[in-house]
């Protein structure tokens, strides 16, 4: 409980060391830190009370504290004031409490790990995964989904919600809609954008729409959901030259590999590929970008072949593999059986501190030049692109995780300290695995930032 000044119909707090604008006398001799209450113009003293559990605040009088005036019409109004104002405050209270949903959806809300800022191409944005599931045998329809995040609201639904959904045991989407079937879960992957980074909200809050089989509708609120207040790992750039492309760098479209790419291990569901990137060089023909010139199932013909790899950061090697074979370039198979040990090919993983971790994949085999407890600086030579392990054709596949791992993990926010890049070209149809595009637009500098969906990338 605290005593306040009601002055003009507003509630001031007053210290000791405060004088209102007008005549007052004090109560009491005042003390240096102590909080006073204050008589001034005949108006009456408050103290605030606060409800349980909530931080609606009930104003009350002590009546000792109260200085009448002489007049009966002015005490007479002062009573009548005071009752009003009781009344509103009681008025609010009661729009702001909720009624309990006597029958609210039976699906639980979970979010797989919580989200911290990245830049990307200029732009504040926060990446992150919700898992829903039914757990009873009726069907519910997910009608829409809002998330209060500060100063910004984003509203999803239609098909725009059931493009961010993918639904347990889905390859790709189906015809089915946004019907929670008994005993179906899915995920919806959620991409925000705002306008400055300190429009970055530190708690996201979901309310998610559902239409029960009778008919009637729920509101159900989300546990909301704390910002890690973390900034991205920076790092240098792992290639060198012009003409890279950030190959499906992060983004939240339906055909995005990486981040949906959702694997368990010790019965846990990881995310590690969340920010990764495929790094492809090309060359323009014909105002297209293509990858590769000559026999298309040569690795040789591809332009990225062989480029030396270089550590992001000073580190300790805590991971290596070489000796797997190369696989045909996109002849729709692999010269392996894929795993969770092989799936990188030939790879290294740096331990760069603070619980991150720099994975690089699918190296050329007989070039990794790193082996297990090795000091690498940034700028030190790794290995060279290859096309081994879970690949297509030659590129460099590079994330950052929490853990040594490259699939059990979770994938975190890192930059790059400088680059010039477009933002995201058009992207053609691919007949089979091959990566065309155009329409980059021109190329800027940035400076601790994330490259675009699959733009043009010249690293110093």
């Amino acid at each position: 409980m605290r005593a306040v000044w009601v002055k003009n119909l507003c509630s001031v707090p007053l210290r000791a060391d405060e004088r209102p604008a007008r005549p007052c006398t004090p109560k009491r001799a005042p003390t240096p830190g102590a909080l006073y209450s204050y008589s001034a113009l005949d108006f009456p003293v408050w103290e605030i009370d606060y409800m349980p559990g909530s931080d609606m605040a009930i104003p009350s009088f002590t009546a000792p504290q109260w200085t009448f005036p002489k007049s009966p019409l002015v005490r007479c109004s002062l009573r009548w004031l005071t009752a009003l104002l009781c009344m509103a405050v009681i008025f609010r209270a009661n729009a702001w409490a909720q009624e309990p949903d006597p029958k609210p959806p039976q699906v639980s809300v979970e979010f797989f790990y919580p989200p911290s800022p990245i830049i990307q191409h200029g732009m504040p944005r926060l990446v992150y995964e919700m898992r829903i599931s039914n757990y009873v045998p009726l069907s519910y329809v997910l009608d829409s989904l809002d998330v209060s995040a500060g100063v910004k609201t984003f509203t999803f639904s239609g098909d725009k919600l059931r493009d961010m959904m993918r639904f347990f045991g889905e390859k790709e989407r189906t015809a089915q809609g946004r019907s929670f079937e008994a005993g179906q879960s899915a995920v919806i992957y959620f991409l925000l954008a705002f306008d400055k980074p300190e429009d970055v909200p530190q708690t996201l809050r979901h309310t998610l729409h559902f239409t029960a089989p009778d008919g009637s509708h729920h509101a159900l609120a989300a546990e909301p959901l704390k910002v890690k207040q973390q900034a991205p790992t920076l790092v240098a750039a792992p290639l060198r030259g012009n003409d890279w492309l950030a190959g499906d760098s992060v983004h939240n479209g339906p055909d995005a590999a990486h981040r949906r790419t959702i694997l368990l291990w010790g019965g846990h569901p990881w995310l590690a590929q969340r920010y990764a990137i495929d790094w492809v060089r090309y060359r323009m023909v014909n105002g297209i970008a293509t990858t590769w010139s000559g026999p298309e199932d040569q690795n040789s013909s591809y332009f990225c072949y062989d480029a030396p790899i270089y550590s992001v950061a000073d580190g300790t090697v805590v991971d290596a593999m070489d000796g797997i074979a190369e696989n045909i370039p996109h002849s729709g198979k692999y010269v392996v059986e894929i795993n969770f040990i092989n799936a990188g090919g030939n790879h290294a993983v740096v331990d760069i501190g603070g619980n991150r971790y720099a994975f690089y994949a699918h190296m050329r085999p007989g070039s990794v030049r790193v082996k297990v407890g090795d000091q690498v600086k940034a700028g030190q030579v790794l290995g060279h692109v290859g096309n081994t392990g879970s690949s297509t054709e030659p590129h460099l596949h590079m994330h950052i995780v929490d853990r040594p791992s490259f699939l059990a993990g979770n994938g975190v926010p890192y930059e790059f300290a400088s680059y010039s890049a477009s933002g995201s070209p058009e992207m053609l149809e691919k007949p089979h695995d091959e990566m065309q595009f155009r329409n980059f637009g021109d190329l800027k500098p940035f400076h601790n930032d994330y490259p675009a969906t699959n733009a043009a990338v010249n690293f110093p």
